[in-house]
């Protein structure tokens, strides 16, 4: 199982290993990175610092100095629209409290969260529940972020990463059959790549709309799961691309 785990671990750090070597980054600045990812996944799961240190099998100072390279250098695209995504998830499973929504992010602080939510407020994307305690729901079951600014483009990457991890986890490490996953090569015609676009807009997110409401309408909700799709696609740019190829489906 420990070489199956290494060679999972190893495949997902090779998209890594490529973009740094598009981008001529040295091996040492890859391996800063490594950690500090490393360091920003146990906060996430809510690991305080000696629990990190056991963890992570580093010093205290090393910890340190992982705080303050992750809020110096990359905390702001995760502040800036990470939380606005995450909490857009969150609310979609079902309405929460505020102090329910920190306790689900623990990475973040709780000025930070409560910033981002009433930003989400202001926008009209959330809402407030009056009651007992005072919760928030979403406005509307669908939420499109706006991608034009860089910062947007990276927690969105965050995002469709998660994704990938998740369906890595469900598949190798719990066996889960309700994970679908395909990879589909094949040529197309640059004026028919609209199309595929339409399929998606104009077919698959209806049907997502339609079914997430029939999840939440529905009177036996504990049967419904909670999924999470990504759909991409991009041109091959090395050199194989320009070969004659059969479509392939793996």
């Amino acid at each position: 199982m420990l070489d199956l785990l290494q060679r999972i671990t190893y495949a997902t750090l090779k998209p890594a290993a490529k973009l740094a070597m598009g981008q001529k980054t040295s091996l040492k600045e890859l391996k800063r990175q490594v950690e500090l990812a490393y360091y920003h996944e146990a906060k996430k799961q809510g690991l305080k610092g000696r629990e990190i240190q056991e963890a992570l099998s580093i010093s205290s100072s090393k910890v340190g100095l992982l705080s303050k390279e992750l809020k110096e250098y990359f905390r702001q695209p995760e502040v800036e629209q990470g939380i606005a995504r995450q909490l857009l998830s969150l609310l979609w499973a079902t309405p929460l409290t505020k102090g329910r929504l920190y306790q689900s992010l623990p990475e973040f602080d709780d000025a930070e969260i409560t910033s981002a939510l009433e930003l989400l407020i202001e926008e009209g994307r959330v809402r407030e529940i009056e009651g007992r305690t005072l919760s928030y729901e979403l406005t509307a079951q669908a939420h499109r972020l706006d991608t034009s600014p860089w910062m947007s483009r990276v927690a969105g990457l965050n995002s469709l990463m998660n994704n990938v991890t998740q369906a890595i986890e469900a598949r190798f490490m719990r066996d889960d059959d309700r994970t679908f996953v395909r990879n589909v090569a094949f040529r197309a015609r640059p004026e028919d790549l609209e199309r595929l676009k339409k399929v998606y807009e104009e077919h698959l997110f209806p049907l997502i709309c339609e079914l997430d409401e029939r999840a939440v309408n529905a009177e036996d909700d504990e049967e419904s799961v909670q999924l999470r799709l990504t759909m991409l696609w991009s041109a091959e740019q090395d050199e194989a691309s320009n070969q004659p190829e059969d479509k392939k489906d793996e």
